[in-house]
């Protein structure tokens, strides 16, 4: 490592201290919410350090090719903002590389394990590698992201060390990350409405954009029908404008608002710079993924958070955890109706919480219901705005979790 002669005395001059290479890898599980979170960290890893190599190992390119303008999906390997891309299932290719020039450090993203041609190179004798090896967990608000945030884990060496590292909600793990571009939405309207409109087609922002109530839908498949009959009433007071997100729901949102003879607008697959432009400008959200759920967060602006099923309905668990965290009491019952699948089968975990909620059983009351609580959000998305925003100033206070991470990872350079 090359060393300059006077160690500086402050965070940020001692993230820029040391050059550095960082392996990250990424199997792409929920479509865009995993690649998602990688591409921005990785952009805000190197807005950090100018000196920082980046080698990007992952599994699907094509939902990487979908967020970023300048991504091949059929590359096994290219360069790209400066980073080496590779593709994780070109065995021959990347155990050439990796092998010629072995990771220092890797970042494991959301439990994602580590392909076979690596796990031979950092546990085949003849390199007799060091190696730091973080793992990058799922953002969760649950107490115990507290405890595990920085907590050794076990690999088949003594050489090849490994750590969890936690987004998260609080002081105690490493916050959420906060890259240059989002930042600049959060802070300036007037930056996000240009960066938009440069990108987008002039039907999707068009002369009403601004004074309309934007409603954006993002979610996994449901029925709709709640939401767009509580639109339909909730147009009638003022103007609406509906934009559906592609992914995994997007039609079944789209039938449900045909069905009740409401207007929206299907967007195209963006940039993740311009899809937070695009989210930080609406007046209403309904979010997954983990990407566009901690912006969400961050962002200040009223939404409700459609969580990734899990079985048994253990997704519940999360969910109440975030409610608590958040501390808004309105948006409590519509989201658990909201994430609920009736028909499952529910851990006793999940079936304690939901004891006390009172929720309605039959389809029918619980459509109803469903649409009630939305139609009041909606109605009530101004009041309620200081609360999220006041939820987002506390998270911001948590620092960025690629400067907190940057910083980790140099006590573990050899001086």
């Amino acid at each position: 490592m090359e060393k300059i002669k006077k160690m500086p005395q402050s965070k940020k001059n001692l993230i820029e201290y040391f050059s550095m290479e960082i392996t990250v890898l990424c199997r792409v599980v929920d479509n865009f919410g995993d690649i998602g979170v990688v591409f921005r960290l990785c952009r805000a890893l190197s807005e950090l350090k100018k000196n920082l190599e980046i080698r990007l190992v992952v599994s699907n390119l094509d939902s990487f090719a979908k967020i970023s303008k300048g991504i091949d999906s059929a590359k096994s390997f290219q360069e790209f903002h400066g980073w080496k891309i590779f593709d994780w299932n070109d065995n021959e290719l990347c155990k050439k590389e990796f092998s010629r020039n072995p990771p220092e450090f890797i970042l494991e993203c959301f439990q994602c394990g580590r392909p076979e041609w690596l796990e031979e190179i950092l546990f085949f004798p003849q390199f007799n590698l060091n190696v730091q090896i973080v793992n990058i967990e799922y953002l969760t608000a649950e107490s115990w992201a507290d405890d595990f945030h920085l907590l050794k884990s076990g690999t088949r060496s003594a050489k090849i060390k490994k750590i969890n590292f936690m987004p998260g909600f609080t002081k105690k793990t490493g916050g959420l990350i906060l890259d240059k571009n989002f930042m600049c939405c959060l802070s300036e309207k007037k930056y996000a409405l240009n960066l938009a409109k440069q990108n987008l087609d002039k039907k999707i922002l068009s002369e009403d954009f601004s004074a309309s109530f934007k409603i954006f839908v993002f979610s996994y498949p449901k029925n709709f029908d709640f939401l767009a009959s509580a639109i339909k009433e909730f147009s009638l007071l003022k103007k609406v404008l509906v934009f559906i997100a592609p992914g995994a729901g997007s039609d079944s949102a789209k039938n449900s608002l045909e069905k009740f003879s409401v207007d929206f607008i299907l967007l195209p697959f963006m940039q993740q710079e311009v899809w937070d432009a695009f989210l930080s400008l609406m007046d209403f959200s309904f979010v997954r993924g983990e990407d566009s759920f901690s912006r969400c967060c961050l962002l200040g602006n009223p939404f409700v958070w459609n969580i990734y099923p899990q079985e048994d309905e253990f997704h519940i668990v999360k969910l109440d955890a975030f409610l608590k965290r958040i501390k808004i009491p309105q948006i409590e019952k519509f989201s658990f109706l909201y994430n609920r699948n009736f028909k499952a089968s529910c851990c006793l975990e999940s079936l304690e919480i939901l004891k006390e909620k009172k929720l309605p059983s039959e389809i029918e009351e619980i459509n109803l219901e469903m649409k009630n609580e939305i139609l009041s959000l909606l109605k009530n998305s101004e009041k309620l705005k200081p609360e999220f925003k006041k939820f987002s100033n506390e998270i911001l206070k948590n620092g960025n979790l690629a400067e907190n991470l940057l910083s980790f990872l140099e006590t573990k350079i050899p001086r």
